[in-house]
């Protein structure tokens, strides 16, 4: 695994006002006030939709006893970690809007304050595409690190016993 630093300081020039400023300025808000809050969500989404459509395109996602000590468990572990995430990710806006309005409009009969109750949850579901689409970043870093780590060291660990067992047989072969 090759070493990624992604958390330090970028090295800069010094300050310049006139070089500097506007740019700084004109960043500062299309991140925040237009990456961010619109075009982010829409890539996530966007990318997500790929995937599923190249799942569909390849039949990647499909048993197979032939590819794997265990087929089902590899099937399982292919939707889950592959398909599943992104799947919630596509339909989560269409659905969560439909879910949203009938259950606002239709089931409440609007009894409750349109911002409060209609808005903010469908501003909820809009940004849920970025909390999902970390969560499977999260659960990527464990399987490809973490889990990685462990097995790696549980190996080692039982490479250490069973050098440590061989080299007693050496070492009570050379006292004898």
């Amino acid at each position: 695994m090759e070493n990624q630093n992604i958390a330090f300081d970028q090295k800069t020039e010094d300050f310049d006002f006139k070089e500097h400023f506007i740019k700084a300025l004109l960043s500062s808000f299309y991140y925040i006030f237009v990456y961010i809050p619109f075009l982010l969500p829409f890539k996530i989404w966007g990318k997500a939709a790929t995937r599923i459509s190249a799942h569909w395109e390849k039949k990647s996602l499909s048993y197979n006893e032939n590819n794997a000590n265990s087929p089902l468990l590899y099937f399982y572990f292919l939707f889950l970690v592959h398909f599943l995430l992104d799947a919630l990710i596509f339909l989560i806006w269409p659905l969560g809007f439909l879910f949203q309005t009938y259950t606002y409009f239709i089931a409440n009969e609007a009894k409750m304050p349109f911002f409060d109750a209609y808005v903010l949850v469908l501003l909820g579901i809009y940004f849920s595409v970025v909390t999902i689409k970390a969560g499977k970043e999260v659960i990527y870093f464990f399987l490809n690190v973490l889990l990685k780590w462990l097995l790696e060291t549980i190996s080692n660990i039982g490479k250490l016993i069973k050098n440590m067992w061989l080299l007693n047989f050496v070492y009570k072969k050379k006292g004898e």
